[in-house]
């Protein structure tokens, strides 16, 4: 249990912002308003440990007197 990372990637065709969870290899996704497919550019893993590690696995998220 714990906390993802989720991004939001732009569709070229609708513009719509397509959410995924921190994607870590290139790859092509698909829009779920028009179906249009595009590739996306992956996020760095080193980051997205980091800011878990920070985040305490979600714990700092969700608990306002965590610090």
């Amino acid at each position: 249990m714990g906390v993802e990372l989720v991004f939001l990637y732009p569709c070229p065709f609708c513009r719509r912002e397509v959410p995924v969870v921190a994607p870590v290899k290139p790859t092509m996704i698909a829009c779920d308003a028009c179906r249009g497919r595009f590739p996306i550019v992956p996020v760095d893993d080193r980051s997205v440990r980091f800011v878990k590690l920070v985040m305490a696995g979600g714990k700092a998220a969700v608990d306002p007197d965590f610090i």
